[in-house]
């Protein structure tokens, strides 16, 4: 029996599980509306308990919630536990800030004198609130700063001995993070927040919301309970709307912690990140943001996945800002260290029409986040999704708005689907039809794995040594590198999707850790045969290595806007970056600037790297079609190509290889039909007609 027979069943009656998840916020313990998505043919839900005055302690609330969660799950659906009142997610609702106020996160304001001071004399400050931290002198012609903390006076005055030539005061206080940063900007509610960097915090977290979960729910954690949802969590030391003095993230221990790991003064870096002035400044800015990576990453998402895993469930969740590349240092330090501590990751998409899902000014962060699940091995994302655009507007999305969305998160590689869309206007056997669609698309995209033969590189340690925090609204940095930084990485991202390229995002530890074997770059189960680096001017030294020895054994590696000119390890140029930009000259690496690298793709990029390829009737390209390609073990073939275009497609599929069978999977029906086909040359064509917004799967045996 071929693995399209042994599929056919389980397409056609899918698990339920891959239906569609409504999220409903408090609602949970109301038996009653378990019926109603029950009709519905929904997954199950994403749920809460109420959040009264007395949360956590009142015993009603955790008994309603376990009642009516447990209604879901007799019925056959499960549920993915919410960890919040609202958003951001970790003070459970204020109770952790308001009963633990020694958590409340703080930033270290940056107030940097304009006026250039003279010495030698004596130089009178008064200091901004609320704690000075560190006072130093910054010499106008160059070196590190000069501490002159200690001339703060009993009063609260600096009395500066300022020595011998011209010098700016620089000065960062500690306060607590509230006027004009996420916690007064949310939709939610005014609220102190937490910091993500501070273990103890997240315990406080964990033990007033998951503790409670589990007492309750426990015997079903990985059976009708499948996940916990973290909801935006952030570091959020930087205004949304225009501020006065840069920000950086600030935890008590911080100082010592970085002198521990680094061998140097913590302030010395913070000088560099805001200033970029001092000794050996592209390291310690690097240094900088990588100790507050792993801070973040390991003590909040790291500390909820390790009781996830001690609990039988998945720690899931979506970030903040997941669309800008600098967003991802202020936030975390460094997004991708965050995202690998989920076992499920997923994005925020608000966005519901296939025009504005499009959007290709930034990161296609479906595709991006689904990276995470298809390298990590979990294989499982999801999307929070909705017709939120729509509703702003005071207008309702059709039918075809749902469907072109979940298409689109499908082609981009999302198979979990948690909602908050309104479904107004949408029938009760519309909406169980619509379950059932993507019930039966999620079985198929499950089946083998992405054959993503492209890796995009992630380039960490350039966005550490280009990004300074910025007082503009959303701490925006309009710097000429940031920005151009920021559009490699986006038009990289896009210039391969418009050409149906499947492809993965990696990281510095991936590329250096990933072996490789018979002409490609192998990790775990992902095989690449390029690897694409978008604006990486900065690189560590063994990465760089890497390089070199993937073009020996004859992976291509394009860049995108700059070749790699600093170590990250010193800020200096290294023999490797001279050989890689020799390697460019000669032909034997590929470069273009960003506006010109599609170009380069088209002419350079091997057939190899490439499963499929289409072409119009008319012989023109086709920006708007989405591809997603995997392969089994067993060597079936699954092609999805969705069409985003306001028009229909009709074209040809060119798909490498022969095949012995080749079939259409209709996920509207459950029907698998055969497809005609022609093959030459090892390769398989078909004709193929997709309308606005569709989606269509295609099954090659071989």
């Amino acid at each position: 029996m071929s693995q399209i027979d042994k599929i056919r069943q389980s397409f056609r009656e899918p698990d339920r599980r891959y239906a569609v998840y409504q999220i409903i916020h408090g609602g949970a313990a109301d038996p009653q509306r378990a019926a109603y998505y029950d009709e519905r043919w929904f997954g199950g839900i994403v749920g809460n308990v109420n959040y009264p005055m007395d949360f956590p302690d009142n015993p009603e609330i955790w008994k309603s919630a376990e009642t009516g969660i447990r209604e879901y799950i007799r019925r056959g659906m499960h549920t993915w536990l919410y960890d919040e009142k609202g958003y951001p997610s970790g003070t459970a609702g204020g109770y952790v800030t308001e009963y633990h106020p020694e958590y409340i996160a703080k930033g270290l304001y940056c107030y940097d004198y304009w006026r250039k001071i003279g010495g030698p004399g004596i130089y009178r400050a008064d200091v901004p609130g609320d704690t000075l931290w560190k006072a130093v002198l910054i010499p106008t012609e160059g070196g590190d700063p000069i501490d002159v903390t200690d001339c703060l006076n009993e009063r609260g005055v600096l009395y500066v001995n300022v020595p011998a030539g011209t010098f700016y005061l620089f000065m960062m206080s500690i306060r607590r993070l509230f006027d004009g940063t996420h916690a007064t900007e949310s939709y939610s509610e005014p609220r102190n927040y937490i910091s993500l960097s501070d273990k103890a915090a997240t315990e406080a977290f964990i033990a007033c919301t998951h503790e409670k979960y589990k007492e309750v729910l426990g015997d079903q954690f990985g059976k009708g309970v499948l996940a916990m949802f973290t909801d935006e969590p952030s570091l959020i030391s930087w205004n949304i709307r225009k501020g006065v003095f840069p920000i950086l993230p600030w935890l008590d221990s911080y100082p010592a912690d970085f002198e521990k790991k680094y061998g140097y003064e913590f302030y010395k870096a913070c000088v560099a990140v805001v200033l970029a002035r001092g000794n050996d400044v592209t390291k310690r800015r690097c240094d900088f943001w990588e100790f507050i990576a792993d801070t973040v990453a390991d003590s909040y998402f790291g500390t909820i996945q390790d009781w996830c895993h001690a609990n039988h469930l998945k720690s899931s969740g979506h970030m903040l800002e997941e669309e800008r590349l600098q967003a991802h240092v202020y936030n975390y330090g460094s997004f991708y260290r965050s995202m690998k501590r989920f076992d499920w990751p997923g994005i925020d998409q608000l966005q519901t029409e296939t025009g504005a899902l499009m959007n290709d000014g930034a990161i296609p962060i479906a595709r991006f986040i689904a990276s995470f699940a298809d390298i990590n091995g979990e294989h499982e994302v999801f999307t929070e999704f909705s017709d939120h655009s729509v509703r702003e507007r005071g207008a309702i999305a059709g039918l075809d708005c749902y469907y072109g969305s979940v298409n689109w998160h499908l082609a981009m590689g999302v198979n979990n689907f948690t909602s908050y869309y309104s479904w107004n206007g949408i029938t009760k056997e519309e909406t169980a039809a619509f379950n059932r669609y993507t019930a039966r698309s999620g079985f198929l995209l499950r089946q083998g794995c992405r054959d993503s033969k492209v890796a995009v590189f992630y380039p960490e340690a350039a966005m550490w040594d280009s990004y300074t925090p910025s007082t503009e609204a959303r701490a925006i940095d309009h710097s000429d590198r940031t920005r151009r930084l920021d559009k490699a990485f986006v038009k990289a991202s896009w210039d391969l999707i418009h050409r149906q390229i499947d492809f993965d995002y990696i990281d510095r530890e991936l590329l250096c850790e990933a072996e490789i074997r018979d002409g490609r770059l192998c990790f775990a189960d992902r095989a690449y045969s390029a690897v694409v680096m978008p604006c990486a001017r900065v690189l560590e030294e063994a990465a760089m290595e890497k390089l070199l020895t993937l073009q020996k054994a004859g992976i291509d590696v394009f860049f995108c806007e700059e070749l790699p000119v600093k170590s990250r390890e010193t800020g200096g140029t290294v023999p490797a970056a001279g050989e890689i930009a020799q390697l460019v000259e000669d032909g034997k690496m590929y470069f273009a600037p960003t506006d010109g690298f599609s170009a380069l793709l088209d002419e350079k990029l091997a057939p190899v790297c490439r499963t499929i390829t289409t072409e119009s009737d008319n012989g023109t390209y086709q920006p708007m079609l989405l591809s997603h390609c995997r392969i089994t073990e067993e060597g079936l073939r699954i092609v999805y190509i969705a069409n985003m275009a306001a028009e229909p497609y009709t074209g040809i599929l060119h798909v490498n290889g022969t095949y012995s069978r080749t079939c259409e999977a209709d996920a509207f029906s459950g029907e698998i039909m055969p497809a005609e086909c022609t093959t030459a040359d090892d390769t398989t064509t078909m004709q193929i007609t997709i309308q606005p917004g569709e989606g269509r799967f295609f099954l090659l045996q071989k």
